[in-house]
């Protein structure tokens, strides 16, 4: 069948693409930045599909009625894993679009699915131990050690990558809040705490435009003093405490 270049509306786009290639589906769910009103001129449908009939679990992008489709397809026996996956994570992506997402069909036969993901998106990831905080203390020390020490902006750049990583992981899971992968991190950020997450991003165009390390390295000092600050000597990692064997 030769599809139209015609640009649908999100929610009838999705329910032609379902009714065209997976019109014997058990449930299905529009999801992401479309439902939630914060999509662009780039944004994709993303569509949660339960369909026994498929057999295993897959993920398949396609283009149809003017738009990117990115059809997540699982079925009752698979879907939990990857609940669990998320949850591990503490990027529970799934969740998210099954909670937060349109039913476009199976009223009463996945509802008991949509209900599961809300209730874990809204309980929050498992709490961080005093040895994950130490561990996250650690690693942003060290990177934030190399961005000091570095005298390459090559360099510099996947530094501060890879800082502005740990600082916003750190920021979330201390506070009990999911991550996310890219532009769902910085929502993370500031759905959670606003004012937090705009410093966070004054200190990086601090450096992006000025190549001042001192606004990136303050904001650490001010997330890590909490939790016992900076830390480098003393850290332990995959040592057995001899201490506590026995009388």
């Amino acid at each position: 069948m030769q599809m139209s270049d015609e640009r649908l509306s999100a929610f009838e786009a999705a329910v032609r693409f379902i009714e065209l290639h997976y019109p014997a589906c058990e449930g299905a769910i529009l999801a992401g930045s479309i439902v939630i009103g914060r999509a662009t001129p780039s944004s994709d449908l993303d569509i949660v599909i339960f369909d026994e009939s498929a057999g295993f679990p897959y993920r398949r992008t396609y283009r149809e009625f003017g738009w990117v489709i990115e059809a997540f397809v699982l079925t009752r026996e698979s879907y939990r894993y990857f609940f669990d996956q998320g949850i591990d994570s503490a990027i529970p992506s799934l969740q998210r679009m099954c909670s937060d997402g349109v039913l476009l069909r199976g009223q009463g036969v996945i509802e008991d699915i949509v209900d599961e993901a809300r209730q874990e998106w809204l309980a929050g990831p498992p709490a961080w131990s005093r040895e994950e905080i130490d561990k996250a203390r650690y690693g942003i020390t060290e990177t934030l050690d190399d961005l000091k020490g570095s005298t390459k902006r090559a360099e510099c750049l996947f530094i501060v990558h890879k800082l502005t990583s740990l600082l916003s992981e750190f920021l979330l899971r201390v506070n009990g809040q999911w991550l996310g992968d890219g532009k769902w991190m910085s929502r993370g950020l500031h759905a959670w705490n606003t004012s937090l997450a705009s410093r966070l991003e004054e200190a990086l165009e601090a450096f992006y435009r000025r190549e001042d390390r001192n606004e990136l390295a303050r904001f650490a000092a001010e997330v890590l003093s909490p939790y016992g600050g900076f830390l480098t000597e003393g850290y332990t990692e995959g040592i057995l405490d001899s201490a506590g064997d026995g009388d």
